[in-house]
């Protein structure tokens, strides 16, 4: 008899976690097994696709050695990276490197695709403006690698090709096409191939089922069974994409909540009723697995990408190998005043979002002094981000009319107590951090849990499974001074320096 356990796979930038959940959202057992990512070219960032496969079926396999009865298992469910895709052909064999979310090679097609269809319109018909969405990485396959663009059969995401290989059965999820920037959004189940057509790229590449998170995607089939150890006929429910995961299992399931993700990427998403499009387009929309829309925006080098590049910056490899700990490395920044010393940052290190749309954009680090430490540089990341999450908020606010009452912070960084409580400082809401930290793959265990029946909706499973651990109110006196910081410097700064930006970019680049 199964006790309802069900498994939430988390297939991410980095490595690929599986952890084993209760009905009331314990984690019980986890497997986790890593893979590199390849940086071939600047700006460039690739993967092989058979290394998440072997992440997934090693990460299940260490799940199972912990004791495990793959009886008692209902289901299991996959979240992913999003917008990064692998060309495969009619066998589902990779044609090349997959293509990862944060890679910026696209900035030609982006240009493109303004001057053929227009921003106004891409937006209205698949809730994205131009950037780094998965259609104008096949444009950019058509553009540089016509042999593999013309060999492929199908442009594939991560779960769609991590399902293929579990079930045989190819599928994808609409929160998972969406974000390729080619989905009907209005219409969540089709593509748009109006757009498709304006810009070029063969419909057909693009995988015919579209499903809604909670739906069945397939059964572990027997060579699923004999490479994972799970059963054979083991449900394979879909869920979503690694952000809308992590928001439902940090519990935001209604308006006036708003996720935000501490990890690779630093992304927030609220909830909406109905489709919010934006007559500014200052946000994208994701589609959750509840059915419901998710307005979303994202500063692509989020926590844990710019403390991994401060630390290498700091030679913090060097200096303290495997045993680097990320809590005192976060605690650092408490040994800076609030408002840095005038010291901060645009955390725009690999591109921006709204309201300038530039996969162009760098960062900026400004108004060093010579008593600014390594503790002040820390505390200009988790100060910068903060800021541009505030930008972002007002935005989301502005577009749906729904203001933001409370944020649940989710992913790595949430795990330090510093980082959520500038993030209250600087936002002036309550902000909540859950008992899992792992909220993406629980957020998939959800989906699963709702899939088998475990629980009777996505909703009541994120009701029953997450448990909200810390609370962070905002200092009053912080909450003064990071509003002027915000309103007088942050939000103009930018708009300031983005033509020398540029144009230092362009310099180097001919100069090469």
């Amino acid at each position: 008899m199964s006790r309802g356990l069900v498994i939430g796979v988390d297939s991410g930038t980095s490595s690929t976690r599986a952890i084993l959940f209760d009905a009331r959202g314990r984690a019980l057992a986890e497997g986790r097994r890593a893979y590199q990512v390849l940086r071939p070219r600047p700006g460039w960032v690739e993967q092989k696709a058979e290394w998440w496969w072997e992440a997934l079926v090693g990460s299940l396999r260490d799940l199972l050695a912990a004791g495990v009865d793959p009886a008692e298992i209902m289901g299991l469910a996959i979240t992913h990276q999003r917008i990064t895709a692998v060309p495969v052909d009619r066998e589902m064999v990779p044609l090349r490197n997959a293509i990862l979310w944060n890679d910026v090679r696209c900035g030609e097609q982006n240009q493109r695709a303004l001057e053929r269809v227009g921003r106004e319109r891409l937006y209205r018909r698949t809730g994205y403006n131009p950037g780094i969405w998965t259609v104008y990485k096949a444009m950019w396959l058509q553009d540089h690698e016509p042999e593999i663009y013309h060999r492929m059969d199908k442009l594939v995401l991560v779960q769609d090709y991590l399902v293929h290989q579990l079930t045989g059965e190819l599928s994808t999820t609409s929160s998972a096409a969406v974000m390729t920037g080619c989905l009907d959004v209005a219409h969540r189940h089709r593509w748009a191939e109006d757009i498709l057509e304006e810009l070029e790229v063969r419909p057909s590449i693009w995988v015919d089922k579209v499903l809604a998170g909670g739906e069945v995607a397939g059964r572990i089939s027997q060579a699923g069974a004999e490479a994972t150890g799970l059963p054979k006929g083991l449900p394979v429910i879909a869920a979503a994409g690694d952000q809308p995961c992590g928001v439902v299992g940090a519990g935001v399931t209604k308006p006036s909540m708003l996720g935000v993700n501490g990890g690779t990427s630093c992304t927030m998403e609220t909830c909406s009723q109905t489709l919010p499009l934006d007559p500014e387009a200052n946000y994208f929309i994701e589609i959750s697995p509840m059915g419901t829309y998710f307005p979303e925006n994202s500063i692509y080098s989020g926590g844990s990408a710019l403390m991994n590049w401060l630390k290498t910056a700091l030679g913090g490899e060097e200096e303290r190998g495997e045993d680097w700990d990320w809590e005192d490395f976060y605690s650092l920044a408490g040994q800076a005043p609030p408002g840095n010393i005038g010291l901060m940052m645009i955390p725009y290190l690999s591109g921006a979002t709204a309201p300038y749309w530039d996969v162009d954009a760098r960062g900026v680090l400004f108004g060093l002094g010579m008593d600014h430490s390594k503790a002040h540089l820390v505390r200009a990341v988790i100060e910068g981000l903060a800021y541009e999450v505030r930008r972002q908020s007002a935005f989301m606010e502005k577009g749906t009319g729904v203001k933001i009452k409370e944020v649940r912070m989710y992913g790595g960084s949430a795990r330090s107590r510093l980082w959520n409580q500038v993030f209250a400082d600087v936002l002036g809401v309550a902000v909540r951090s859950t008992k899992t930290v792992e909220t993406t793959a629980l957020g998939a265990a959800i989906c699963a849990a709702a899939g088998v029946g475990l629980h009777p909706d996505i909703e009541t499973a994120a009701a029953k499974m997450v448990e909200v651990e810390g609370e962070f109110s905002p200092d009053r006196a912080n909450r003064e001074l990071y509003d002027r910081l915000f309103n007088e410097v942050y939000a103009q700064f930018y708009d300031r320096v983005q033509d020398l930006v540029h144009r230092a970019t362009g310099i180097v680049q001919r100069q090469g």
